[in-house]
């Protein structure tokens, strides 16, 4: 079971656990943002889109030694001589830029608007597995970068072409957070640009 989580009238983070307790984060209390990040760990990807980009926005990052990171999201043409071996893959790039290390966990994507992956059932939230290295968390140096790509299945642009037709502007969204409470995200991908692509390499 998940936790749910809203924002309420006032602007503050609520969440419902599983064990019927709930939990008020005042947004502007960068401690409690922080502790947040890090009680959530590699179950951040649970909480609604809104409260990630409250988080990331509200986070408080002014020491000298704390610059942040950088998520870089787009998509790669896999081509072979042979037409049936041209793919599109996402890549996503995470280069540290805070002055000393830093072990991130391992990514998660969000879309706008939801999948629909039945009738009445919608989500927003998934997890791919890298085709590289996929041992997380992974340590990087400041200043070093590391990068992913992820293949998408045939049966996930049905799944994209849908959000496609629901809403022109549909996005999808890395976010990733550190062990020791920081969170970030990359730009968003349009999904048009995404057939755009596809279109290309099918010509």
């Amino acid at each position: 079971m998940k936790n749910t989580a809203h924002i309420d009238g006032n602007g503050n983070i609520i969440i419902q656990g599983v064990d019927g307790a709930t939990i008020t984060i005042n947004p502007q209390d960068t401690d409690e943002l922080r502790n947040l990040i890090i009680d959530f760990g590699t179950k951040l990807n649970d909480l609604p889109k809104d409260i990630l980009e409250m988080i990331k926005n509200n986070q408080d990052i002014k020491s000298e030694a704390t610059k942040g990171a950088n998520l870089y999201l787009t998509v790669m043409a896999e081509l072979h001589t042979h037409a049936q071996h041209r793919r599109l893959k996402f890549g996503l790039t995470i280069t540290n830029l805070t002055k000393e290390h830093r072990y991130f966990n391992q990514p998660f994507f969000k879309v706008t608007p939801k999948f629909e992956i039945s009738e009445g059932v919608e989500h927003d939230t998934f997890v791919m597995i890298p085709e590289n290295d996929n041992n997380f968390p992974v340590r990087l140096e400041y200043g070093q970068v590391v990068s992913y790509n992820y293949e998408i299945k045939d049966g996930a642009y049905e799944m994209y072409k849908k959000m496609l037709d629901k809403d022109k502007k549909a996005n999808i969204q890395a976010f990733t957070n550190t062990t020791v409470g920081e969170l970030y995200e990359s730009n968003q991908f349009s999904i048009e640009k995404l057939f755009e692509h596809l279109n290309w390499i099918q010509q």
